[in-house]
């Protein structure tokens, strides 16, 4: 049996490829801070780095290979001009969607578990940014760079950043629900997609990720996609 291991599956894309990938078969191991009895998983606030590794230990106990690991866990951070966000809130952005993903690599690594292939939860905003997004386009930048590192570094293990483009979860809920569209016209955008049914929901991006898994490795290691392209 193959092995997965996800990040954020409490909800969103991260609750939609746990349920996918465990109807195909998978063996599924999840982390995320809402308990699960679905399948093995342990509770991991991932703010918490401290607590990563040893997390990590218990979940993964006698697991020897995991075939894939896709870091999906990551915060949206506060939406304000870059000049207005403290340098503690950015560090947040950046423990959460940079940070603690370089910790469960790691691990596998100083652990000697074999990794076939680490599909990191990218986006769009860390190729074109929108205003107010500064935190979370610029740890998102870094997510891919580092992607970059470790193919360099660590050949035997395929790494790419695929953006999911816009899809329908608490992400966007809270855009629509909090954004104040007259100062951010970038809301608009967004908000018409979801008033028009427009938003691709997680069950079909995570479909579409199952399927088209095998045939990622063709793409160069380190590689930045756009799952709306393939």
């Amino acid at each position: 049996m193959s092995n997965i291991l996800i990040t954020g599956t409490s909800s969103g894309l991260g609750k939609a490829l746990a349920k996918t990938y465990s109807e195909t078969g998978y063996e599924i191991y999840g982390l995320s801070r809402t308990k699960s009895n679905e399948y093995n998983h342990v509770e991991c606030d991932l703010e918490k780095v401290y607590d990563i590794s040893y997390k990590l230990s218990t979940l993964l106990k006698d697991v020897k290979q995991i075939d894939v690991i896709y870091l999906n866990a990551g915060v949206l951070g506060d939406i304000d001009y870059l000049n207005k966000i403290k340098l503690h809130d950015i560090e947040t952005s950046f423990t959460i969607n940079t940070w603690a993903n370089k910790i469960i690599i790691d691990y596998m690594i100083e652990n000697n578990i074999e990794v076939k292939q680490v599909v990191a939860i990218s986006s769009g905003a860390s190729q074109e940014t929108y205003t107010g997004w500064g935190a979370y386009s610029i740890s998102k930048a870094a997510l891919n760079m580092m992607m970059k590192v470790y193919a360099e570094e660590q050949p035997d293990i395929h790494f790419l950043s695929l953006s999911p483009g816009p899809v329908d979860t608490p992400m966007q809920d809270y855009i629509n629900e909090n954004i104040d569209g007259n100062k951010f016209k970038w809301k608009k955008k967004f908000s018409d997609m979801k008033e028009n049914n427009t938003l691709p929901n997680t069950t079909d991006i995570a479909n579409k990720m199952c399927r088209l898994l095998p045939t990622l490795k063709k793409y160069k290691s380190g590689s930045f996609l756009d799952l709306r392209k393939l």
